[in-house]
Parts: C-alpha cells; sequence; structure tokens
C-alpha cells in the first residue's frame, strides 16, 4: 500500500514538473531527463510511470485538463439555470486558471481541436457557440462572438501577466461586464 501511494506521488510529481519544463522549453524540446532531474530521480525512473515521453506528454495535458473540467463543472452546477451568467463566468474563470497557472499556457494554448483529442471536454469556443446558437445568432455573428470574447480573455491574460492590469478583483469585474456586454 504505501509502495502504491509513494508510486503515485512521483507520478504526480513527475507531471507536475513535465508541466513546467513544457512552460520552459515548448513541447518540441521536452527532455524526460529534466523533468527526472528537477525530481531529484533517476533519468529511468519516469519509464516506470510512463511508456515513453509521448505518453507523458498526453497525462500531463489530461491532468491540466482535469483541473479545468472540475472548476467548469463547480460553474456549470452553481449557474444552472442562468445560461448567460453560466457563460460570463466560465470566461472569468478560464483567466483566473491562466492566471494562476502560468506554466500551463503553452498547454493551455494548445488549439481546441488538438485538446479534444486527448479527451477535452469543456471548450469555451463550444460553450459559446451552443449560447449564440441558443440565442438564435446566425453562423456569421456566431462566430464573430467566438473570436471577440476569445481575444478579450486571451488580451487581458497577457495584460495581467505583464503588469498592465491588477490581478484583483476589480479586473476580473471588468472581464465579466466585458464579456456580458459582448454576449448581448
Amino acid at each position: 500500500m504505501e509502495e502504491e501511494f509513494f508510486s503515485e506521488s512521483v507520478r504526480e510529481k513527475l507531471i507536475i514538473a513535465g508541466a513546467d519544463e513544457i512552460s520552459r522549453n515548448g513541447l518540441s524540446h521536452f527532455s524526460l531527463r529534466r523533468v527526472a532531474a528537477a525530481c531529484n530521480i533517476s533519468c529511468a525512473a519516469p519509464y516506470k510511470h510512463f511508456k515513453n515521453k509521448e505518453e507523458m506528454i498526453l497525462e500531463i495535458i489530461r491532468h491540466i485538463n482535469r483541473q479545468w473540467e472540475l472548476l467548469c463543472g463547480q460553474i456549470l452546477t452553481l449557474f444552472e439555470h442562468d445560461p448567460l451568467r453560466r457563460l460570463t463566468e466560465v470566461c472569468v474563470a478560464y483567466v483566473r486558471f491562466w492566471v494562476a497557472n502560468p506554466n500551463y499556457r503553452s498547454i493551455l494554448s494548445i488549439s481546441e481541436k488538438e485538446m479534444n483529442s486527448v479527451g477535452h471536454t469543456v471548450s469555451v469556443e463550444d460553450m459559446i457557440r451552443s449560447y449564440c446558437s441558443e440565442q438564435g445568432d446566425d453562423f456569421d455573428e456566431t462566430e464573430r462572438t467566438v473570436w471577440a470574447i476569445k481575444a478579450i480573455l486571451y488580451g487581458m491574460t497577457d495584460m495581467m501577466e505583464k503588469g498592465e492590469l491588477e490581478n484583483s478583483p476589480k479586473t476580473y469585474e471588468y472581464i465579466r461586464k466585458t464579456v456580458e456586454k459582448e454576449l448581448n
């Protein structure tokens, strides 16, 4: 039992160190040796937990997706009967998640299509499209709304990371109001 716990603990450390490795060096320069060194374990140890580098990267993506999906699930339940508020709060949470997890940025910025291929189920783009469809928007208006809101979210996140905007409740209220205005 203790050995199983230790094994899961090492696996979790490898996933977290792997996310940091991707953040620093990108997917194309990902190194299992550097991940192992960051965890103070032998360079062979990651292979006890992952078949190869690609499997580890997929597990890192899945780990991040699970964290995002848990957060989204809470918001979706909390605002179940208010579609506008539900979508707005998911958008605000998206920015919070990016800002709180800067080492996930390179994973979070992978395209929606690529994320869906590894089991990503909560897509902000899909939520916006669904909301717009429910509002009777045509295809062109829906796509304009998707890209406008993504620009707001990415732009505000970038501005917060650069220190141009404060990471404060007031900023998140600005984000909330800007997204709501775009959706109305």
